[in-house]
C-alpha cells in the first residue's frame, strides 16, 4: 500500500481533513483523496506508538462477546465495522459497543461488494448503495443514539470512483481501509495472528480482525494486546486520531501494578491526582451490576456515563462514603443536625461542614468530587492503622483530621474507601 498522499484538484474535504489530522500526526502520508471529496485512509501518518484495531462484523454473532470482554478487561477502545444485518441479529452486542464507548463504523447492510471485483457480481447501483448506507445508519441510531456517518468501511475492500462518489453524495466522506490484515478469516491460528499483526506493527497502523466465529482473532487479541504495549504502543480508535485525541493516553503506576487510560486518566490528571483519588486497584473493566466502564482506586471508584458530564470527561464519582456506612444511616453522627454557628450548614442532608473540613472541601474538590457530608465529625477508629481521628462522612468519601501531617491541605487525609470497599467484595 502506498504512503503517498494523492489529493484530486479542489479536494477540500480531503485537505481539510489532512490539516485535522496534521494537528496531531503531521502529514497523513497514507490519505489518499478520491473523486467525490472522500478521502481514504490506510494508516495514520505520526511518530506517536498508537495502534487503531478495528473489527468487522457482518457474518454470525461469533465471538463479538469475548472480545468486548478482553477490550473491556485491557482497557482498550477499539473501532468496530458493522453491517445493519448483523446489527439486526445482535442489538444487545451493538448497544454494549456503545455503551463501552466503541467506534462504531457503517460496513453497509448486507456485507454485498459495492463492485462486485471481490464476489464476480455486477456493481450496485447508486440507489443500492444508498438503501445499504441508509438502512445502517438509521438501524444504529435507533439503537443507540449514535451517527454513523462520515466513517465508512468497503465490504470486501472493494471501492473505486463510482463507490467514493456515492459515498459523498450519502455524507460519508472518510473511506476506512486497513495497514494490517490479520486473516484470520482465513483460517490463521491465534499465535500466527499474533506474530503477523506484530511483525507489521507500526505506529498509525490500521489493524483489520473480525468477530466471526471462523476467525481466531478472539483468541488472538488478549496476547496481542499485552505484546502490543510491551513494545510501547498504546490504543485508539479511528474518531480518536481524525480528531485528534489520541495524544499520550495510557499511564503505568507500578506501585500498583496498573493502568490509567483515556478519560479516566485526564479526570485523574486534572481533577486530584493522587492526593484525592490515590493508585489505581484495577483495570478498566465493565461492572456486571451497572453496566458502566468502572475502575477502582484506593480513595475512588471512576464510573464512565457517556454524556453525563462532558466538561469532566463523562466520568462520575461513587459514593463510596454512603456505600460504606450505609448501616449507620440515621444513627448517631450520622442522624440529621441542626445549624451550628460559623459552620456550613447543608439542608439536602441534615449536616455541618466546618473549620478546616470546609476549608478542604471548598478548595480541593466539593460537591462534585466529594459530595454532600452524611455525618457530622466523630472521633473513629482508622481501619488501615488502628489509631483514632476525628473524622466526617461525605457522600464519596471520608475526611480524617491528622494533625501535623499535611499542613499545606489542613491536616486533612482522605480515607482509603476504595481499599476497604473493593477487599470486602473480593
Amino acid at each position: 500500500m502506498s504512503r503517498a498522499a494523492y489529493l484530486s484538484p479542489g479536494s477540500l474535504v480531503g485537505l481539510t481533513v489532512l490539516c485535522l489530522l496534521a494537528n496531531l500526526f503531521g502529514p497523513a502520508g497514507s490519505v489518499v483523496a478520491a473523486p467525490g471529496d472522500v478521502t481514504t485512509i490506510r494508516r495514520f501518518e505520526t511518530a506517536e506508538p498508537v495502534i487503531v484495531l478495528t473489527f468487522d462484523a457482518g457474518a454470525d454473532r461469533g465471538f463479538a462477546s469475548n472480545i468486548l470482554d478482553t477490550l473491556a478487561a485491557k482497557g482498550v477502545r477499539a473501532s468496530f465495522g458493522l453491517t445493519g444485518a448483523w446489527a439486526a441479529a445482535n442489538p444487545d452486542l451493538v448497544q454494549r459497543m456503545a455503551r463501552e464507548g466503541h467506534h462504531l463504523i457503517n460496513h453497509t447492510w448486507s456485507h454485498r461488494s459495492f463492485t462486485g471485483r471481490s464476489t464476480g457480481s455486477a456493481p450496485l447501483s447508486t440507489a443500492e448503495r444508498t438503501e445499504e448506507l441508509r438502512r445502517t445508519e438509521e438501524l444504529i441510531r435507533q439503537l443507540t443514539g449514535i451517527e454513523l456517518r462520515p466513517y465508512f468501511r468497503p465490504p470486501y475492500g472493494d471501492f473505486d470512483d463510482s463507490v467514493l462518489s456515492d459515498l459523498a453524495d450519502s455524507g460519508y466522506t472518510l473511506n476506512m481501509m486497513w495497514t494490517i490484515d490479520s486473516l484470520g478469516w482465513r483460517g490463521l491460528t491465534a499465535d500466527e495472528i499474533t506474530q503477523r499483526v506484530l511483525d507489521a506493527a507500526e505506529p498509525g497502523a490500521i489493524v483489520l480482525m473480525h468477530v466471526g466465529s471462523q476467525s481466531q482473532d478472539a483468541a488472538a487479541l488478549p496476547a496481542l494486546i499485552d505484546q502490543l504495549r510491551a513494545r510501547g504502543y498504546r490504543f485508539a480508535t479511528v474518531r480518536d486520531l481524525v480528531e485528534g485525541r489520541a495524544g499520550p493516553e495510557f499511564r503505568y503506576f507500578p506501585e500498583t501494578g496498573h493502568w490509567v487510560s483515556h478519560g479516566f486518566l485526564r479526570y485523574w490528571e486534572r481533577f486530584g491526582g493522587l492526593a484525592i483519588y490515590g493508585y489505581p486497584l484495577t483495570e478498566e473493566y465493565v461492572d456486571p451490576a451497572t453496566g458502566r466502564v468502572t475502575q477502582w482506586f484506593e480513595r475512588a471508584r471512576f464510573e464512565w456515563h457517556p454524556g453525563a458530564w462532558p466538561a469532566r470527561y463523562d466520568v462520575l464519582l461513587g459514593r463510596l462514603g454512603a456505600e460504606v456506612s450505609a448501616e449507620r444511616e440515621g444513627i448517631g453522627p450520622f442522624r440529621s443536625a441542626q445549624p451550628v454557628t460559623g459552620c456550613t450548614y447543608f439542608p439536602q442532608t441534615g449536616h455541618n461542614l466546618c473549620g478546616g473540613f470546609r476549608a478542604y472541601w471548598e478548595q480541593f474538590g466539593g460537591l462534585a468530587v466529594f459530595g454532600y457530608p452524611i455525618s457530622e465529625e466523630f472521633r473513629e477508629v482508622n481501619p488501615d492503622d488502628g489509631r483514632e481521628y476525628t473524622v466526617q462522612y461525605f457522600e464519596r468519601q471520608r475526611f480524617e483530621w491528622h494533625p501535623g501531617a499535611w499542613p499545606e491541605r489542613y491536616d486533612v487525609l482522605l480515607g482509603r474507601l476504595g481499599a476497604q470497599l473493593l477487599t470486602g467484595q473480593r
